[in-house]
C-alpha cells in the first residue's frame, strides 16, 4: 500500500493532526518515528514524505538523503529548517518575533486555492535559500516558505493549527496535486481491509476467539468478526471486579443485543488477590494484563481445532506503546484488524456497520479499571468507596447533559496523609484541545452535589477535590 503519506514524527501533536486532517480528505497515512532511514522510508515506498515540527527541548534529526529519494516532501513549522539545511541551505535568527502577520502566498502548487491572509507566527527566522531553492511565500518582509520545484521539496515556517482551513488546503494540494495520492481511504475502505484480514484467517483457523473488554474498540471488532467466522467465534469477558457499576452487567446485554455469543469468565477474586500490597502503577496494570492473558491462554487451551485471536487494537495503542505483546504466550496467531485506525476512525467504523450511539461514543476505560485511578493499593473497601463516587458523578454528568461534551471524567482515590479506612476523592473532567486535556468548567452545583452525594453515600471519604490542571494527553497521571 505505497498510496499514503508518510509522516516523520518529530512533534507527537503536530504529526497527530496531520495525520488525521489528510484522513479526514481520504489521504491514507502512516506515522513513523522522526530519525528513519532512507532505507526504512524506501521499504514503505510511499508517494510523499510529511515532517512534522521538531521535539520539545532538543534539537530534531532527519536523514538527509532523504531529498535525494525523488519522492516529494513537506516540512512543517521548525522541521523547515532541518530540511532546508539537508538542501544546502541554512537559517539565522529571529526575523519576528510572535505576533499576527499578513502572509502573502505566491505561484506554488502547494498554496493553490489559497489568498493572503492573516495568521498568527509564533518565531520566523531568516532564511538563507540555495541557489535552486525560491521563496513561494512571505510574511513581513520575511520568506516564510521554500520550495524546490524539480525535486518537489518544500518548506513551510508555519504549523497547520486546529480549525485552520488553510492549513488543511495546504495539506491536501501537497498530498493529492504534488504527491498524486488517490482519495481511497473511506470508512467502507478500512472496513473492507479489516473484512479481508478476518476473511483471510477465516480460511485457515477453525475457530476465532474475541478478547472484549465492553469498549467501541473490541466491539467493533468482534462483531466483524461475527460476520467473517459466522457460528465458529466466540467473544471472552473476564470480570475483573475492577469495572464501574453495573458496567458488566450492560456489556452481557450489549453482546446479548447483538447476537455476539458471549463467554463472561469471573476472575475478580484471583485478579484482587494477584493485587495484594502492589501500590505502583505500571506494576499494577501488569498483574491485571497477566491475570486476563494466562485467563485467555486457559480458555483457548480447552477449545479445540485451529485458532486465532481478534483484539481490538487501533492505530492509536500502536503508537502510544499501550498495545501488549503478552499474547504471543498464548501460543496462537494474534489478528488486530483495526490496527491501521486511529480511535475516533473506530467510532465511525462503529457507526457505519450499525452499532448504537451509546457504543460508538463509549468513553475510554483502561485495562486496569478502577485501579488505574486508585493511589495505593487497591483493595475491596477502597474499590466500593472509588465505585460509589464514579457512579454518582456520572450520573451528575448525565443529567446536565455534559457526557457528550466531556473527552472524560472521573473520581480519583487517595489516602495520604489520612488516618486508616479513610480517603480523599478528587473528581476530573476534562476536554480534549489538541494533545491538551483541558479542565472543564463544570457548574458549580453540580460539583456541590456531587460532593454532598459522595459523602453521604460514603463516609469513609473525608474529602472532596475538584482537579483544574490541564496536562499533554502522554503526561496524564490517570487514564
Amino acid at each position: 500500500m505505497n498510496d499514503m503519506i508518510l509522516i516523520l514524527n518529530l512533534s507527537e501533536e503536530f504529526a497527530l493532526e496531520a495525520a488525521l486532517r489528510l484522513r479526514t480528505e481520504q489521504v491514507y497515512t502512516r506515522i513513523i518515528d522522526g530519525g528513519a532511514t532512507v532505507e526504512e522510508i524506501k521499504e514503505l515506498d510511499p508517494r510523499g514524505i510529511l515532517i512534522c515540527g521538531e521535539q520539545k527541548n532538543a534539537p530534531g534529526k532527519i536523514d538527509e538523503g532523504i531529498v535525494e529519494l525523488g519522492i516529494p516532501v513537506l516540512a512543517l513549522g521548525h522541521a523547515s529548517y532541518l530540511l532546508l539545511a539537508a538542501m544546502g541551505g541554512a537559517c539565522a535568527g529571529a526575523a519576528n518575533s510572535p505576533r499576527k502577520v499578513n502572509i502573502e502566498y505566491g505561484d506554488s502548487r502547494l498554496f493553490g486555492g489559497l489568498k493572503s491572509g492573516e495568521r498568527c507566527l509564533e518565531e520566523t527566522l531568516t532564511l538563507m535559500l540555495p541557489a535552486d531553492v525560491q521563496g513561494c511565500a512571505n510574511a513581513g518582509g520575511c520568506t516564510i516558505a521554500f520550495q524546490d520545484v524539480r525535486r518537489k521539496l518544500y518548506g513551510v515556517q508555519f504549523e497547520p493549527e486546529r480549525n485552520d482551513p488553510e492549513g488543511t488546503t495546504i495539506l491536501k494540494n501537497f498530498a493529492r496535486d504534488i504527491c498524486g495520492c488517490e482519495p481511497w481511504y473511506t470508512r467502507e475502505a478500512a472496513i473492507a481491509e479489516a473484512e479481508t484480514r478476518l476473511a483471510e484467517a477465516a480460511a485457515e483457523s477453525d475457530q476465532a476467539v474475541c478478547v472484549v473488554s465492553g469498549g467501541v474498540d473490541s466491539t467493533v471488532a468482534a462483531m466483524l468478526t461475527k460476520r467473517a467466522f459466522g457460528e465458529r467465534m466466540v467473544a471472552i469477558y473476564m470480570e475483573t471486579g475492577l469495572m464501574r457499576e453495573g458496567e458488566s452487567a450492560r456489556i452481557q446485554a450489549a453482546f446479548e443485543g447483538l447476537e455476539i455469543p458471549l463467554r463472561v469468565v469471573d476472575r475478580s477474586g484471583v485478579v484482587l488477590d494477584a493485587l495484594a500490597n502492589k501500590r505502583n502503577m505500571k506494576e499494577k496494570h501488569e498483574v491485571v494484563a497477566r491475570c486476563l492473558q494466562q485467563e485467555m491462554a486457559r480458555q483457548i487451551e480447552a477449545m479445540p481445532g485451529k485458532k486465532v485471536i481478534v483484539l481490538g487494537s487501533n492505530y492509536s495503542d500502536f503508537l502510544s506503546g499501550r498495545r501488549s505483546n503478552g499474547w504471543k504466550s498464548c501460543g496462537v496467531p494474534v489478528l488486530e484488524p483495526l490496527s491501521s485506525c486511529f480511535k475516533e476512525e473506530v467510532r465511525g467504523l462503529a457507526e457505519e456497520i450499525g452499532l448504537s450511539p451509546e457504543i460508538a461514543g463509549k468513553k475510554p476505560f483502561p485495562l486496569l479499571g478502577l485501579g488505574a485511578r486508585i493511589l495505593g493499593q487497591v483493595t475491596a473497601d477502597r474499590l466500593h468507596a472509588l465505585r460509589t463516587a464514579d457512579a454518582i458523578f456520572s450520573e451528575e454528568i448525565d443529567l446536565a447533559g455534559l457526557s457528550r461534551k466531556l473527552y472524560k471524567y472521573f473520581p480519583v482515590l487517595l489516602d495520604f496523609g489520612l488516618p486508616h479506612g479513610r480517603y480523599s476523592i478528587i473528581l476530573r473532567a476534562v476536554t480534549l484541545y489538541g494533545t491538551q486535556l483541558v479542565p472543564a468548567r463544570l457548574p458549580y452545583d453540580l460539583v456541590e452535589r456531587t460532593v454532598h452525594r459522595v459523602q453521604s453515600s460514603t463516609p469513609e471519604v473525608l474529602r472532596v477535590f475538584y482537579d483544574q490542571t490541564p496536562t499533554e494527553v502522554g503526561q496524564e497521571t490517570f487514564v
